[in-house]
């Protein structure tokens, strides 16, 4: 008999020498089993509750002695099929993951290097950056802050991230569009927070981040991703730009 479809199955060898003998044997004890398999008794209780886990095998107890019997060969059908569900189910979770693990891969920085990251989850991403790199008493600027960054879901999780943020000790400056005079208000009311809003007419969708060595820049509209540079002079330029602003 070629048992290759039982292999193609997923059958090893011995869960293969089992079932065959019990399809030959019918319902039986474990001795015959043995005997008719060449799998030896200490492994083949191991064996047949591997197949009864895959739905091939099933035992009854009589006089307390265990007696067990090989499915019918069309449920080997039905075993196929659920693992053609199973992998199914596999392949959409790993879709689902696929996308975050090339987010993780994008997250990888080097010492002096620029980035992009797509999406809502991509500025998040870039975000979370700053905490992971910053002390206790360090300060990042935002400048030029518009109402669309807080758009959708994003607006709970600007609220989140600065919680953390001054409850890490980190300082921190913002500099809004005068149409976001709203959201700016919120910004003042947080911990080691400072507001101020550029003049009137200057109002610009993308925001500019600057901590520790690295600039950010972010969009929320139509498009959203962040570009982050790590260099520090190009930080140390961006700081004079923002101070300028500030004043």
């Amino acid at each position: 008999m070629d048992v290759k479809p039982l292999e193609e199955l997923g059958l090893t060898n011995g869960e293969i020498k089992v079932y065959l003998a019990l399809v030959k044997l019918g319902e039986t004890t474990s001795g015959p089993i043995v005997d008719e398999s060449g799998i030896s008794v200490s492994k083949v209780y191991y064996v047949l509750d591997r197949l009864a886990k895959k739905g091939l095998v099933s035992h009854v107890v009589k006089n307390n002695v265990k007696h067990f019997s090989a499915a019918t060969p069309d449920r080997l059908l039905d075993y196929l099929k659920e693992k053609e569900e199973k992998l199914k189910e596999q392949e959409n979770s790993l879709s689902e993951l696929i996308p975050e693990l090339a987010l993780l891969k994008g997250s990888a920085i080097t010492n002096e290097t620029a980035q992009v990251f797509d999406g809502l989850k991509g500025i998040q991403t870039a975000r979370e950056r700053t905490l992971k790199i910053m002390q206790k008493g360090d300060e990042m600027w935002i400048i030029g802050i518009a109402t669309t960054p807080y758009a959708g879901m994003m607006s709970r999780y600007f609220k989140e991230y600065h919680k953390r943020r001054y409850s890490k000790g980190i300082k921190c400056k913002f500099l809004y569009n005068e149409n976001a005079l709203q959201h700016g208000k919120v910004s003042a009311s947080y911990p080691l927070s400072e507001v101020r809003y550029m003049p009137k007419g200057m109002t610009s969708h993308a925001w500019i981040e600057i901590y520790a060595d690295t600039v950010t820049i972010g969009i929320n509209q139509e498009k959203s991703f962040s570009v982050i540079i790590q260099n520090q002079q190009v930080a140390d330029s961006f700081r004079i730009y923002a101070k300028l602003l500030w004043g």
